[in-house]
This record gives C-alpha cells, sequence and structure tokens, in this order.
C-alpha cells in the first residue's frame, strides 16, 4: 500500500497521550522567516531598554530533540560567547541579550533525536541602521513661476532602505508635512513641483528633506533648502506650460508576486497636468488592490499577482499643446512557493511511503531533497528509494527508514523549505474505542463502534456465534465499525471485534438487542360532526414489553394537554 500525507489511517486515531508515549522524529513547530531578521545595536551613549533579540527554534519529537546551530555554514558554539547569547530551556531559540556588529551572518537551527534531525529555516540576520546625512549647510535654489521643477534629496544610507519625504520647517522650528497635487516625492527622494506658485517662496520657512527607520523607529532631517521664486511678469493666464515629463518609472519594470509595485508617471506643466492611467489599451479598473497615489501621478498595486503583468499606460494633459503618454511594462517574478507540499507520514514496516513536493517560482525553482540535515545525495544510499526533483518514494520500509526528510525549492529571489519526516512504527492492535451494547428496533440500521491501531495495520474482523460477518446486511467499515441494515429479532445476540496483525491481536465484545418497534394498530379516521356535538377519535397501538408505551394527541402540531 502507498503512504502519503500522514499515510495510515490507524494511525490518525492515536490519541495524543498514547502517541506520545512512541518513538517520533523531530518535528519543527517554531523557526526563523526565510529571508532575514534585524536587529538594533545601541550605542553606550544611548539610555534605552533595549529588547533581547530573538531567533526561534523550538521542536516536537520523542524522545525531546537537543539542538546544535550553525552560523555562516560553521558549527555555532554560542556558549563560547560572554552570557550576551543563551538558548531557551527545552528549546532551541536562541537569545541574544545585547546584539553587536558581529552578530552578522546566516543561522540554521537543527534538531536531533535518535530518530532523525530536523532542520530549520535558513535566515540572514543583519543590522538594522540609518546614517545620517551629509553635513552641507543651507541651501538656495531659484525657480521660475509657471515653470516645472525640482529639489533634490541625497538621503541617508540605511537598511532597511529608509523611507524618504520632504517637510516644510518653520522660523520657530514647527514642521509640516507637504501633502498637495503640485509636489511629488519620486522614489528616489527627489521633490518634483508640478509648476512653481510665488507661495512656494521661502518667506518665513524653509524645505527639508527627512528620512525614517520604521524598525528603529527614528527619523533623521537634513539640510534647510531656501526656495527663490523668480515672477514670470504675466498673468496667470497667460502663464502656460504645456506637459513636460519629470520623473518616470523606468520602461520595463519588475514586481515581485505577493508584494506591492508603485509605477510613477509625474508630468510637470501649467496648468496642473491631469493624469489617466489604461493597461494594454483599456480603461484601468480601481479596485481595493489597484489605486491611484499622488494624486493620479503614480499607480499602486498591492498584493502582485501574475495577472498584474502587462503594459500600462499614463496619459497626461492640460490643454496646453499636446497630450504626452508612457508606458511601462511590468513583468511579474516570484520568489519560490509551494503547490504541494510534503506531509508528515507514519507508516509501518513492509509499507511503501511516498513523499510528495511541487513548487513554482519565476525564474522557475530549482528543487532538492534533505535527509536528516544534509543533502540526500550525501547521506546513505538506499536502494528501496527512489528520489525525483517532486517526490521520494520508499518500498519495504523498515524501522531504520524513520528519519526526517526536507524539501527545499530555490531561485534567485529566493526558497521556500518544508522539513517532514517518516516514522515507520512496529505496534501490535489496540482497541482505542471499544463496541458497547446497544439497543434497536427491528428494521432499523445499527452501527457497532470498534475503533483500532496498530503498525501494521490492523486487520478487523467481527464475529457472532462463531461466524465472521461478512456481506449482505453486514459491512465492515473503514474504520472497523460494524454496519447493520434492516436490523431483525435473529440479529440479537454478542458480537466481538477481532484486530490483528503480524504482531498480535485483540478483541472486544458487546451486546445487541433488538427491541419490537411501537406501530398504531387502530388508527384514527376522519368524519364529520354537527356543530356542537361531541366528536370521538380512537387511537390503539402496540410497542415491545420491555417498553413503557405513551400516546399522545396533536392538533394542528400542537400537543394537547
Amino acid at each position: 500500500m502507498v503512504s502519503s500525507r500522514i499515510s495510515t489511517f490507524f494511525l490518525l486515531l492515536l490519541p495524543n497521550y498514547i502517541y506520545s508515549l512512541y518513538q517520533s522524529p523531530p518535528r519543527i513547530v517554531k523557526q526563523p522567516p526565510t529571508d532575514e531578521l534585524l536587529f538594533q545595536v545601541y550605542s553606550p551613549q544611548q539610555t534605552v531598554n533595549e529588547k533581547p533579540f530573538v531567533i526561534e527554534c523550538e521542536a516536537e519529537g520523542e524522545p525531546a530533540p537537543k539542538y546544535r546551530w550553525i552560523k555562516n555554514g560553521k558549527n555555532f558554539d554560542w556558549q563560547a560567547y560572554d552570557d550576551r547569547i543563551s538558548q531557551q530551556p527545552g528549546r532551541g531559540t536562541l537569545v541574544i541579550s545585547s546584539p553587536r556588529n558581529e552578530d552578522l551572518g546566516q543561522y540554521q537551527c537543527f534538531a536531533t533525536n535518535e530518530w532523525g534531525t530536523a532542520t530549520s529555516n535558513s535566515v540572514f540576520v543583519r543590522k538594522a541602521e540609518l546614517n545620517s546625512f551629509k553635513e552641507q549647510g543651507e541651501k538656495s535654489e531659484s525657480a521660475n513661476e509657471g515653470e516645472p521643477f525640482k529639489l533634490t534629496c541625497e538621503p541617508p544610507d540605511g537598511w532597511p532602505k529608509p523611507n524618504v519625504y520632504w517637510l516644510i520647517q518653520n522660523e520657530d522650528g514647527s514642521i509640516k508635512s507637504i501633502n498637495n497635487s503640485r509636489m511629488t516625492v519620486d522614489p528616489e527622494g527627489n521633490l518634483w513641483f508640478t509648476n512653481v506658485t510665488r507661495q512656494d517662496t521661502s518667506k518665513d520657512f524653509s524645505y527639508a528633506c527627512a528620512a525614517t527607520s520604521l524598525f528603529r523607529n527614528e527619523y533623521k532631517l537634513g539640510n534647510r533648502v531656501l526656495l527663490n521664486v523668480i515672477p514670470s511678469g504675466v498673468t496667470a493666464a497667460q502663464n502656460k506650460y504645456a506637459p513636460v515629463a519629470q520623473y518616470v518609472t523606468r520602461k520595463n519594470e519588475v514586481a515581485l508576486r505577493g508584494s506591492k509595485v508603485e509605477l510613477y508617471c509625474i508630468f510637470g506643466g501649467t496648468p496642473l497636468p491631469q493624469t489617466v492611467w489604461t493597461k494594454s489599451g483599456n480603461p484601468l479598473q480601481q479596485s481595493e488592490r489597484v489605486t491611484q497615489g499622488n494624486f493620479g501621478k503614480s499607480l499602486v498595486i498591492k498584493h502582485v499577482e501574475f495577472e498584474d503583468q502587462g503594459t500600462y499606460t499614463c496619459e497626461a494633459s492640460n490643454g496646453v499643446g499636446e497630450a504626452k503618454s508612457y508606458s511601462i511594462s511590468l513583468q511579474v517574478m516570484a520568489s519560490p512557493y509551494f503547490i504541494v507540499e510534503p506531509e508528515l507520514a507514519n507508516a509501518a514496516e513492509d509499507e511503501t511511503v511516498e513523499l510528495k513536493c511541487e513548487a513554482s517560482g519565476v525564474p522557475e525553482p530549482q528543487i532538492k531533497w534533505i535527509h536528516n540535515g544534509v543533502p540526500i545525495s550525501d547521506s546513505p544510499s538506499n536502494s528501496r528509494r527512489k528520489v525525483t526533483p517532486n517526490s521520494i518514494v520508499i518500498e519495504h520500509l523498515i524501522k531504520n527508514d524513520t528519519g526526517n526528510y526536507g524539501c527545499n525549492a530555490t531561485n534567485s529571489l529566493g526558497y521556500v523549505y518544508k522539513d517532514v519526516y517518516i516514522n515507520v512504527l512496529a505496534l501490535a492492535p489496540e482497541i482505542t474505542e471499544a463496541p458497547s451494547d446497544k439497543d434497536v428496533v427491528d428494521g432499523k440500521t445499527v452501527t457497532l463502534t470498534c475503533r483500532v491501531f496498530g503498525a501494521p495495520k490492523p486487520e478487523v474482523k467481527w464475529v457472532r456465534q462463531g461466524v465472521e460477518l461478512t456481506g449482505g446486511r453486514f459491512l465492515v467499515l473503514p474504520q472497523g465499525d460494524l454496519e447493520i441494515r434492516e436490523v431483525n429479532f435473529l440479529d440479537a445476540g454478542l458480537y466481538t471485534c477481532h484486530a490483528s496483525n503480524k504482531l498480535g491481536e485483540t478483541n472486544s465484545s458487546a451486546t445487541l438487542k433488538v427491541k419490537e418497534h411501537t406501530r398504531i394498530t387502530d388508527a384514527p379516521e376522519d368524519y364529520e360532526v354537527a356543530a356542537g356535538s361531541t366528536a370521538t377519535f380512537r387511537c390503539n397501538a402496540v410497542s415491545d414489553s420491555s417498553l413503557d408505551l405513551t400516546i399522545d394527541w396533536r392538533n394542528n402540531g400542537q400537543l394537547i394537554d
């Protein structure tokens, strides 16, 4: 027989408190993410309440697993460090109380007991940081009224990449954010004026570029910029400029499936150009997932799917000159994701077990199998084991086939990993839910319960008066229960459930009593009587002599007292 997922049904019936008494290879229940973990390093001058940095790893197994870590491909002896690093009792989770620069690296956890080794995700641990702006002093810029204009920002380095925006800083030190249809910040941090007005002149305020780190919960303020607007000398009605591209997303853009992408089409001009977006020549329907940002100058797609791939065109017009358009070809790529995940497999000796693993992604991922923490090509050979990229099949299982197997799908964008185990058990049959005495009326269907587990899967037979019950009105259900249809009085008696495999046998019995069903022998009849006279309905019934008989009368469904 072939075992896939949690292979043999009888093992699913095993109660947890019993199952824990038997062997089990480790199973990872908590682990780090597949991409990265960030930590923060504080300087000695900073008075902060540092939170411990945690790299999670926890596994279940019988016996309880022991843990080890590797860092940058080498065994990581965390005990050799000072008391900055500890491991949670009974778990593999590392706790770093005061992170330092040297804690950066690639970490992976292994949980081992006598039956196998489970492997966690491999995670890159790196420092979150936000540097300061370069000291440049206050700058002055000049712009012509009505014309498009750009204020340049040189944001500081940081990880994750800082969020850059512009502020207006008043002379009294107060600041306010910029949020209007004429001013737009591009992804590089530059501030674009669709057109400059006299009100943009720095009279009692200045412009400043700022950068924030959400992880570090801090921001840095750049140097002040004073803007001088040179009047055009003409009326507003005369001061017109046709649309001109200021900042646009590159023509061939790439988005990652599941992430967010923002396409930019920032056009300058006077009056303010209006932007219309289309996809493959058709009007773009906005939704909860696809919206416009920056007053129509950008298109935001959340939770990108493959269906979002295509050509997006923005057209900007303001009634002056010709409308300007720009097209962006969006390609959707994807880090690996599972189509079919491998599942834990509990099986018995001599059975066949199959682990399946299918993954997709763009580019197409490469699938490799891990066995007890090492590439399967480096594990001991097994002539009964057949390995393909999408499956592992082991025939004629033996006890030593017990162990952990991991499926790792990788492409240039990342990886996805799942660690499972094959648990080969040898258990004599045990009845976990025994049959119980039952009463049933003739003509009905009754089910006698008998739930068992064992490895190999026990064979279940039902016997009455020394005769095995098969076929006809008797049906042994897959879970071991006995179903008897159209019960008659001759079916009364003692029934015994027998469960057996090559390691032993067990049985349990119950008694079935068959009662005569209640029937009406003299039913009431329809008839008519004159108003005001007495009407009498008769009803007589018979039932099993061991049962009390009660006759109720109802009128239009309501019980008559």
